[in-house]
């Protein structure tokens, strides 16, 4: 099979003379962003991409919340002018719950050390405030796009990053520097079992999931949760193939997660062959 060699431009990088415009439009954080090894990266370079289909634009901003691109936001105009007459992506592509998770803590209570057991350790009302707000700023984007396009006959697909189940084993980035989730896990005074953190971790993915992104989906107004849950693997064994650290997928690991959760969801729209 012919290999498709893509791009994904970042918001300084534009396509030069006789390169594809991007057919995309992606905005988000964590799995999107970070570095050269990233989902979005993993898909412009499938051999299965289309090649109409295999040029991305990413936005986003290191640490930006999703409520932050909408209304008077902070990058709201970011969205505005991508979405202006002069563009025209075929899909989008939307993360960037991972942000409002570290942003509101993980929705952790401030001292968990007298946890019964892990779900103790969440904040009923911290998470519903997280989840608000991921809703909140899913839903603006989301009506932006559906308003910029209103009066064409287009509706393009939407896919929403559903993620997966973290382990929080305290690989960082860099051997120097350990891992974010599990600073806060110890900040907060989580029980140091991983499997108890592992627990937690997976309360908070599925609640985003379930109680937010699961919503969202409606293939009728062609808007699609893809649902990565459990792909990679999690025994101790074999889930340092599947990542890189504690927060993001190795090459291995992305790849498997566009097979199994997205080509399904792309096909159809002809983004994957």
């Amino acid at each position: 099979m012919e290999r498709i060699t893509g791009k994904v431009y970042r918001p300084d990088e534009s396509p030069e003379t006789g390169d594809r415009a991007p057919a995309g439009l992606a905005l988000g954080d964590s799995w999107f962003w970070h570095g050269d090894q990233t989902l979005l990266n993993a898909l412009a370079v499938h051999p299965r991409v289309a090649p109409e289909h295999a040029a991305i634009r990413l936005l986003g901003f290191n640490g930006a919340r999703l409520n932050q691109y909408i209304g008077d936001g902070a990058y709201a105009d970011i969205i505005r002018t991508r979405l202006a007459p002069g563009f025209r992506f075929s899909e989008f592509y939307l993360g960037g719950a991972a942000n409002d998770a570290l942003e509101y803590g993980l929705a952790l209570h401030d001292d968990c050390a007298g946890a019964a057991d892990p779900a103790g350790c969440l904040s009923p009302e911290r998470l519903d405030l997280l989840l608000y707000h991921i809703d909140e700023g899913l839903n603006g984007i989301i009506r932006s796009i559906r308003w910029a396009y209103r009066k064409t006959t287009w509706l393009q697909p939407i896919f929403l990053n559903g993620y997966d189940y973290i382990i929080p084993d305290g690989r960082g980035f860099t051997n120097a520097h350990g891992g974010w989730i599990t600073a806060m896990l110890d900040g907060a005074g989580v029980a140091p079992d991983l499997a108890w953190r592992r627990e937690v971790l997976r309360l908070l993915v599925d609640a985003i999931n379930d109680q937010v992104l699961a919503e969202f989906h409606s293939p009728i107004e062609r808007v699609f949760h893809v649902d990565s849950r459990g792909v990679l693997a999690s025994d101790p064994e074999h889930y340092a193939r599947d990542w890189d650290n504690e927060l993001y997928p190795s090459g291995e690991g992305f790849a498997k997660i566009l097979e199994q959760a997205w080509f399904p969801l792309l096909r159809p729209f002809g983004i994957v062959r």
